[in-house]
C-alpha cells in the first residue's frame, strides 16, 4: 500500500494514480483515508464489504476506548443505574420546563 498526500491528489488528480488499481492510504494534515478501486458493476456489493468493515473497525475502537477508560469492567447493575440517573435527569428537565 502506498501513502499518497491529499494536496497532491488535489493538485494532480487521478493522474497520480499512475493507472495502478491498487489500495492507497490518502493522508491529509487532520485526518487520513483509504482510496479503494471499485469494480464496474460491483459498486454496491464492495460498498456492502466496506460498510461491515468500517463498523468493525469501529467496534473495536469502542471497546479500546472502553478498557482505556475502565468501562469495560462495569457491572451490568452499574450500567443501568447510569442509564437509569440519565433518564431521570432528562424527565426532569422535560418537567421543569413545562
Amino acid at each position: 500500500m502506498r501513502s499518497i498526500p491529499l494536496r497532491e491528489l488535489q493538485t494532480k488528480g487521478a493522474s497520480i494514480l499512475g493507472g495502478q488499481l491498487d489500495l492507497a492510504l490518502v493522508e491529509g494534515s487532520k485526518a487520513s483515508f483509504f482510496l479503494i478501486p471499485v469494480q464496474k458493476g460491483f459498486e454496491q456489493f464492495q460498498a456492502g464489504l466496506l460498510s461491515k468493515a468500517l463498523a468493525k473497525s469501529l467496534l473495536l475502537q469502542s471497546q479500546l476506548q472502553a478498557k482505556a477508560t475502565g468501562l469495560a469492567e462495569m457491572a451490568m447493575d452499574d450500567i443501568d443505574a447510569e442509564v437509569a440517573a440519565v433518564r431521570k435527569a432528562r424527565m426532569d428537565k422535560k418537567g421543569a420546563k413545562r
